[in-house]
């Protein structure tokens, strides 16, 4: 009876450990990605902007431009944003299967040059963004700043 007891003890143990969701896991890895955004926008790292937002990746920015995944790289590498130091803070994520949102107030420092003025974008915005779990990886599919 006390073998017959463990098996049914081990199969619920191990039916329950693979039932479990991963959430914690995908809730650093995204922590981790809206952190490694914020040092991007200070590197102008190309590579991984390349790299982590997703193809049809569209950003919505306060002016009410709305941005395709190349022009979001040109603005933040090339010359449109420059941002000297950039931090997310009070983070927020809700994951619902391959899809999640999150949201950040990020803290920055540095110039834009909208319209061909030079103008100081020092200050805190909420950035909006929501991401899609792709071959295990998660890509930033859209990204809304409001001041």
């Amino acid at each position: 009876m006390k073998k017959l007891l463990l098996i049914f003890f081990f199969a619920f143990t191990v039916s329950h450990v693979n039932s479990t969701p991963l959430r914690p896991v995908n809730e650093d890895q995204l922590t981790s990605l809206l952190d490694s955004f914020s040092v991007a926008l200070v590197k102008k790292d190309k590579v991984w902007m390349q790299a982590n937002l997703n193809d049809g990746c569209k950003m919505y920015d306060p002016t009410g431009s709305t941005l395709n995944k190349s022009s979001i790289i040109m603005a933040f590498t090339e010359g449109i944003y420059s941002i000297s130091k950039s931090e997310a803070l009070n983070k927020s994520i809700k994951i619902n299967g391959t899809q999640a949102d999150a949201s950040a107030d990020l803290k920055v420092e540095g110039f834009g040059n909208i319209n061909g003025s030079e103008m100081d974008i020092t200050g805190t915005y909420r950035f909006n963004l929501k991401f899609v779990l792709v071959e295990s990886n998660w890509q930033i599919s859209e990204i809304t700043i409001n001041q």
